[in-house]
């Protein structure tokens, strides 16, 4: 099984964003059926983060389950409290990630909280500046800059 969860720190957030989502599937006494596994495949795919409620009716363990469930629906196991479960997967399309920092937003090669740094401005003119001595420009764009389009510069 593939591992999306990198270190303690990101379990962490998404253990704390998912304590703000409602449970999008249930598990009844049926248990883990194909269709289920079908709807948990396309739930986590459109929103990375899904909790599913289990059922009183349901005898199985709510840790088999979850094992289960990520195997079949190749995402991971973020935690299980009582009857709830959390998985997550991140999205094929890295611009859509919404709980995944990239590699160029972390520092020293650890995830950044989210937030600009104090030297914001600066790193981006040494990035620049290290870009143009190599013969290469960049463009940086924040995610409200509603007005950017993907033409290129010439």
């Amino acid at each position: 099984m593939k591992k999306y969860i990198r270190d303690s720190k990101m379990r962490s957030q998404l253990k704390g964003a998912a304590m703000s989502i409602e449970p999008v599937l249930s598990i009844g006494k049926n248990s883990i059926t194909p269709e289920f596994i079908e709807a948990v495949r396309e739930n986590i795919t459109k929103n990375e983060l899904i909790k599913i409620n289990i059922l009183k009716n349901c005898d199985d363990d709510p840790n088999a389950i979850a094992h289960t469930l990520a195997g079949r629906s190749q995402s991971e196991v973020v935690q299980v409290i009582g009857r709830k479960i959390v998985l997550y997967k991140p999205n094929p399309d890295f611009k859509k990630r919404k709980y995944e920092t990239s590699k160029a937003e972390t520092k020293d090669g650890k995830p950044s909280k989210g937030f600009k740094s104090k030297n914001h401005n600066v790193e981006i003119a040494g990035a620049k500046k290290k870009a143009s001595r190599s013969g290469m420009s960049l463009r940086f764009v924040e995610e409200a800059d509603e007005d950017f389009d993907n033409d290129t510069e010439e």
